[in-house]
């Protein structure tokens, strides 16, 4: 063989750029916005630590039964910080809708600044589905036939709340989370907000940005208090359970678009005020969500402060990007659907190792330790197999044919 000849091999990758690659969620046409991932990490780890809070309670006896009721919470919380803490973890979930709001809003949003058609509704509702839909089916299968042969659940009396849950509606339909799969409610909400989402982007056909966002302002602040003062004293859970007790953080992250479109999260932009505002703001939401529940209605004007410091902060910024963080949030669909059974059967393993007379916050870390690396690794290899193989068939299904 002459030298010409010569076979140049590129160097193997190493393991961890190997598993990295792996891991790595597929996105539209390769763009990616760290950023992003980064803050769904934030929101799958605040209701992983609520859910590992609530089992553990149960599991150690340190409460009798799983808390779910903030009365329930708020009796368990004179046992250490650590439980009011974790209590605020569910609000996870209102911050992946803001996630959420952010990302359908974009695409929109930069069309219409820029003067051009919309983007396809066609392939706007195909991704969806294609996305969206069959780990979701999947999930809920698999859960109809744990608890039908496993838990011996009447498999007659669960099957309309498995086709409730497979068609978004369970919400509505019942007024209660799934009882195939308690954490789907977001999922129907979230559902809700996709069929809006082509009339809600309307808004960014304003031309006057200053009215354009005081809009979007004043939508945000007037659903916190509709929800706090109107929604919620109803005491109907299916209207609870819906997007009208919701949309405001959906509209938090059409503010976030809006605002990143328009160069307002450049790196040129990132001050330590930045990382003082996401400490105030995480703060804040702790605090409301416990003892200052009267504040209820600045919910959604925190997580807009919140996520304006992690795009505004030098170390916000820098921690939400480093790419282990983001490329866990990127899997945080899988990790959301299946963590709640995964920590239960875990905690109910390890509960040998619990000790009343340990300290709370002792006892729980170490089951934190034993658990949480477990959880990512059942939950990252389920990644692989069950939903990033959608995420390139959305991505092959709707892509724009190429002109020969």
């Amino acid at each position: 063989m002459t030298e010409s000849e010569t076979l140049i091999l590129a160097p193997a990758p190493s393991f961890s750029e190997w598993l990295a690659q792996k891991l790595s969620r597929v996105t539209s046409g390769g763009a990616l916005i760290p950023e992003i991932d980064g803050l769904r990490f934030l929101a799958i780890a605040a209701v992983l630590l609520h859910h590992t809070m609530s089992i553990y309670l149960r599991e150690s006896g340190r409460s009798g039964v799983e808390v779910h009721s903030q009365s329930a919470w708020a009796a368990a919380s004179s046992q250490s910080w650590l439980v009011p803490l974790a209590y605020s973890g569910h609000f996870g979930v209102n911050l992946f809708f803001a996630i959420s709001g952010f990302i359908l809003a974009l695409p929109f949003a930069k069309r219409s600044f820029e003067k051009r058609p919309a983007p396809s509704l066609k392939n706007y509702y195909l991704r969806r589905v294609t996305r969206i839909e069959p780990p979701y089916a999947i999930c809920l299968l698999i859960f109809f036939f744990f608890q039908w042969q496993a838990r011996h659940l009447n498999p007659q009396e669960l099957f309309p709340h498995l086709l409730a849950s497979l068609f978004y509606a369970h919400g509505l339909i019942y007024g209660a989370h799934s009882t195939i799969n308690s954490v789907a409610w977001s999922l129907e909400i979230e559902i809700q907000f996709y069929l809006l989402v082509p009339l809600l982007v309307k808004v960014f056909k304003l031309s006057n940005a200053a009215f354009r966002r005081s809009l979007l302002l004043a939508l945000i602040a007037g659903g916190g208090w509709l929800s706090q003062h109107v929604i919620y004293p109803s005491g109907s859970m299916p209207l609870i359970l819906s997007l009208a007790n919701f949309a405001h953080y959906f509209l938090v992250g059409f503010l976030l678009a809006d605002l990143y479109l328009n160069g307002w999260f450049r790196a040129e932009h990132r001050l330590w005020a930045g990382d003082l505002l996401t400490l105030a703001a995480g703060a804040g939401i702790v605090a409301v969500l416990n003892p200052y529940g009267q504040f209820y209605f600045a919910l959604p004007l925190l997580v807009l402060a919140l996520y304006l410091g992690c795009f505004l902060g030098k170390l916000s910024n820098a921690f939400i990007r480093q790419r282990w963080i983001v490329i866990i949030g990127g899997m945080c669909y899988t990790f959301y659907l299946y963590h709640v059974p995964i920590v239960s059967a875990l905690l109910s393993k390890t509960g040998f190792l619990m000790i009343a007379g340990r300290p709370f916050w002792a006892d729980f870390m170490l089951q934190c330790l034993l658990v949480c690396p477990l959880v990512f690794l059942l939950c990252s290899w389920w990644f692989v197999v069950t939903e990033k193989p959608f995420m390139r068939w959305s991505l092959a299904t709707t892509a724009k044919p190429k002109r020969i």
